[in-house]
């Protein structure tokens, strides 16, 4: 889906308007027994927000003391709010949806599709999504926030910043060069805690830098997965973005109980997982480009014989 939305964004804006008046709520079988799936086609931001409330809400049961699977309290909730809105009483949430977008694409310059929690959308779309924010609109809407990503040319991310601490580091400066124009940094990543828990810059930076579970072949959105120690706090891994990232509950549990399985990190976020049997497999933090191949030698030339039949 993203890969048609960078070739033809276009077409794809086209088709939206069509794709909206054929929208519709589903009921069909499930592959569960004695179930059944009742699914709604929605705008990426509008199905983020739904499920995101959705989930708070299941999370406050579980917090309660309700026993049961998640998943089940997500379909108890799902079913009330739709059958008994006005005996829903439970406290108000708020959806925090994470929208991923460059700035070319912001400003029009590219045609590079977006993300809302993971679900792709158009670069014309972000823009009426995030036309409110200053400078080209950028501002911090009612109830929320915008976190800003900084990369290196090749995608690694630096830093994660709000607005308000992008602007107080701009008029900070560099404060061992105050009135020269050096080239030190004035945001980088979060510092190493001493604590087990992540502080709150390093969970913005991990769940920004990896926006979804870094397991092979995984993918689970970013808003159902934790930020774990891949060397493990209790054998002196740090608590330090180097040493953190994002993996589901059950990947998490694999990865922390699982005989036989190694998880290595590179300093920029590049995750190594190998198998018990001894198979490898890496990924990259999202917007990360591969390196470039590494320059080898020509094949050596090898003379072909005057009798040679053809294709040589």
């Amino acid at each position: 889906m993203e890969l048609l939305l960078e070739l033809d964004p276009d077409a794809a804006a086209r088709r939206e308007p069509q794709a909206r008046r054929r929208a519709d709520v589903r009921v069909y079988p499930s592959p569960l027994d004695g179930m059944t799936t009742m699914a709604a086609e929605l705008p990426p931001e509008v199905a983020a927000a739904c499920f995101e409330v959705v989930d708070r809400l299941a999370q406050m049961l579980k917090a309660d003391g309700d026993d049961r699977p998640i998943g089940e309290l997500r379909c108890e909730v799902y079913s009330a709010l739709l059958q008994r809105p006005w005996e829903h009483a439970g406290p108000p949430v708020t959806a925090h949806l994470l929208i991923v977008a460059t700035l070319a694409s912001l400003a029009g310059r590219s045609t590079e599709p977006g993300e809302v929690d993971g679900l792709p959308i158009t670069a014309a779309h972000l823009r009426e999504l995030l036309r409110q924010l200053d400078a080209l609109g950028i501002g911090v809407p009612d109830g929320g926030s915008v976190t800003l990503a900084l990369t290196d040319d090749d995608g690694t991310l630096r830093a994660t910043a709000t607005l308000d601490q992008l602007r107080k580091a701009a008029r900070r400066g560099c404060p061992d060069h105050p009135d020269e124009a050096c080239g030190c940094a004035v945001l980088d990543r979060p510092q190493q805690t001493d604590r087990y828990a992540p502080t709150a810059a390093q969970q913005r930076f991990v769940h920004t830098r990896d926006r979804t579970c870094r397991f092979p072949t995984c993918g689970q959105r970013v808003g159902w997965v934790d930020a774990d120690h891949v060397f493990p706090h209790a054998c002196d891994g740090p608590t330090d973005c180097a040493n953190l990232c994002c993996l589901c509950r059950s990947h998490h549990r694999l990865e922390t109980y699982a005989r036989g399985w190694r998880f290595r990190m590179s300093p920029d976020g590049v995750l190594t997982v190998t198998t018990p049997s001894g198979i490898t497999r890496t990924t990259r933090p999202p917007g990360m480009r591969p390196p470039p191949p590494a320059a080898s030698d020509p094949p050596p030339e090898t003379a072909i014989p005057d009798h040679a039949p053809p294709p040589f």
